[in-house]
């Protein structure tokens, strides 16, 4: 899990919905938006790619580890991931979408 101030809260979720440009990656999509401060996420999971929360929780936790290991810009972007797809291998899949989407 990446640390508060690295997370997205709740208004600002919608906000990124509303005014974010996207961008599409194999089974990741994001919506960015230039801000001052540090870099912050969040990641969605609908129910239309998994029914069961466990399993929802279980990707969203999945994108968490994947960002951990990632190269995260130091400022200026509030980024929402959101899951388009169940992917096959979890980890290998969010790792190389990650890469394109966050050279924003």
């Amino acid at each position: 899990m990446l640390p508060k101030r690295r997370r997205l809260s709740a208004a600002e979720v919608r906000e990124v919905i509303a005014r974010g440009r996207g961008r599409r990656g194999e089974v990741l999509s994001s919506k960015n938006i230039e801000k001052q401060g540090p870099f912050a996420c969040a990641v969605v999971v609908s129910k239309k790619v998994a029914k069961s929360a466990v399993r929802r929780n279980s990707l969203r936790r999945a994108v968490y580890r994947a960002l951990q290991g990632a190269v995260l810009p130091q400022s200026g972007h509030m980024v929402l991931f959101i899951l388009s797809a169940p992917p096959q291998n979890a980890a290998a899949a969010f790792a190389e979408d990650l890469k394109k989407l966050l050279h924003v």
